[in-house]
């Protein structure tokens, strides 16, 4: 399939599994600790199932000295963008529907994240029942994306509580076709350049693994920069994910991850792209000025995100002048096309032909919409 002559391989696309299905691939014990949450057990109209132990809710309305006491749902105020078709409310748990959506919109390929109320239970006191939905979703992924193993991936779920347990989990799917990435579900106050996590960083770049960073809105974990912006839906919305991307990818690349593992492939997911030519200009300056800070590293930060073994989604709202200025200022080879869909966010089923549209030199264009994503996801094998 092209798309007005391009393949698009879409680098950041959610699936929100329905925790009932999930509950078929828990063991006797794990449902009757699954049980356990049902205080926090939430059903949509459709009839999905989730989880919302951790959830925040954002009432307070600019200007306003204290927030609505009014019960809010679900990112309450959020209306998303306009649409002309929805995406088919299937596609969380039947790969057919996703696919013609896909088909639709003219999209080759989607990298699928868990939504956000999966990081539920990083909030829990008990780690086996969050290591258990994990290895659930594991095997529900083998399932889903092996349907159509050429066109959907996914990514193995590693906990910062249960590293061997995890660990386990990497190797075990590592090299299966469905599974093109790591991500690391951190709790509050653990950075991702922690010591405890680099068996995690050794394993993604054994096993040709994408290291995947990703920040979500009112779920847990809350990555740095997602919990200050004053019960604020806007302010939250409009910062955090921004915030959160730059902190995360600054705490990897300033660790010297990438000088230990020459193999290692970082991508950062759903939190802008324009801010990158100024924060890798920063990020260099302290380098020199605050050595002190980081061990000692191979090359600047910004060397590290032009090697060709960091990536960056984009956000199409910032549209064509600012894409192109950052890949006229870092080079072609950082920036991929991402939906965020079905997500509110996304602007399908024309997201695709946003891009697409977009006036920039047709090399840069390949690369944004194909070439880069199939270099970060490397074990993807879609031709």
């Amino acid at each position: 399939m092209a798309r007005e002559g391009y393949r698009i391989f879409d680098s950041d696309t959610h699936v929100g599994h329905d925790a009932a299905m999930l509950s078929g691939y828990l063991s006797a014990t794990e449902k009757d600790h699954l049980a356990r949450w049902d205080q926090y057990r939430s059903e949509d109209r459709f009839g999905h199932v989730t989880y919302t132990k951790g959830q925040r809710h954002y009432r307070r309305r600019l200007g306003d000295a204290k927030p609505d006491e009014a019960p809010a749902g679900y990112m309450a105020g959020f209306t998303g963008v306009a649409r002309e078709r929805n995406p088919s409310p299937k596609v969380d748990a039947d790969p057919a529907a996703r696919i013609a959506d896909m088909d639709y919109e003219g999209v080759d390929v989607n990298l699928t994240l868990p939504s956000g109320w999966f990081g539920t239970f990083t909030s829990g006191d008990d780690i086996a029942l969050e290591t258990a939905m994990y290895r659930a979703y594991h095997r529900w992924m083998s399932d889903y994306c092996g349907a159509v193993p050429h066109r959907l991936g996914g990514i193995i779920l590693a906990s910062a509580r249960d590293i061997n347990g995890s660990l386990a989990e990497m190797r075990y799917w590592g090299k299966s076709r469905w599974a093109w990435g790591v991500m690391v579900y951190a709790p509050v106050g653990v950075p991702l350049d922690h010591p405890s996590l680099e068996p995690f960083y050794a394993a993604a770049a054994e096993l040709d693994l994408a290291v995947v960073l990703h920040t979500f809105t009112v779920m847990p974990p809350y990555a740095p920069g997602g919990l200050d912006t004053w019960d604020n839906l806007w302010l939250q919305r409009s910062a955090a994910h921004p915030w959160c991307g730059m902190r995360n990818m600054a705490s990897l690349i300033g660790s010297g991850v990438m000088d230990r593992y020459p193999s290692l492939r970082i991508g950062t997911l759903e939190a802008g792209h324009g801010w990158l030519p100024f924060w890798v200009k920063r990020l260099d300056e302290h380098a020199e000025t605050i050595k002190a800070a980081l061990p000692e590293l191979k090359r600047r930060p910004s060397d590290y995100v032009t090697s060709g073994r960091y990536f960056q989604s984009i956000e199409i709202p910032e549209g064509s002048a600012l894409t192109n200025a950052v890949a006229e200022l870092l080079g072609d080879d950082v920036l991929m096309y991402a939906s965020d869909y079905p997500h509110g966010e996304s602007h399908f089923p024309k997201s695709a032909g946003i891009v697409t549209g977009w006036n920039m030199p047709e090399p840069r264009k390949r690369k944004l919409l194909w070439d880069n994503a199939t270099k970060l996801y490397a074990r993807a094998r879609v031709g």
